[in-house]
């Protein structure tokens, strides 16, 4: 019987262990590399984040450079487990699926979808997609500072 507990509980420390490998952590100073990134005309787009990540929270602050050229910075800190969370004019939720880490902005007005990947530990790859108003998708990539 000792021996089926052992087994037991050392597979579900495992088990566990394994989960916490599978998330990635997004910790880091991130800048946008411009020529490795599809922004469509007349979009905002991130050109610098700072994201720290510890447990199960994650603080970010991201400097957005607006079409017309104006940058303007948005800072946050969520729970990653999809809670909504205030970001000053939107509202933001965090969520893994697998390895990517999810953010949905949304507000009465707009909502997008931002699905981030880390392809190593020094690139990030994101995918955003506009869900209202309906719009072209962009992708980013930045690499570590």
């Amino acid at each position: 019987m000792r021996h089926i507990t052992f087994v037991c509980v050392s597979v579900l420390l495992a088990a566990a262990a394994f989960g916490q490998q599978g998330k990635p952590n997004f910790s880091g100073s991130w800048r946008l590399v411009a020529d490795k990134s599809q922004v469509h005309p007349g979009k905002a787009s991130v050109v610098a984040m700072t994201i720290e990540q510890k447990d199960s929270s994650i603080h970010v602050k991201k400097t957005i450079k607006g079409a017309g050229g104006d940058e303007s910075t948005t800072e946050f800190t969520c729970t990653m487990d999809g809670n909504d969370c205030d970001a000053g004019a939107f509202k933001v939720n965090l969520f893994f699926d697998g390895r990517a880490l999810v953010e949905m902005d949304f507000s009465d007005s707009a909502m997008s979808k931002t699905i981030m990947t880390l392809d190593d530990s020094n690139t990030i790859c994101a995918s955003v997609t506009y869900v209202a108003p309906k719009g072209e998708a962009d992708t980013f990539t930045f690499d570590k500072m």
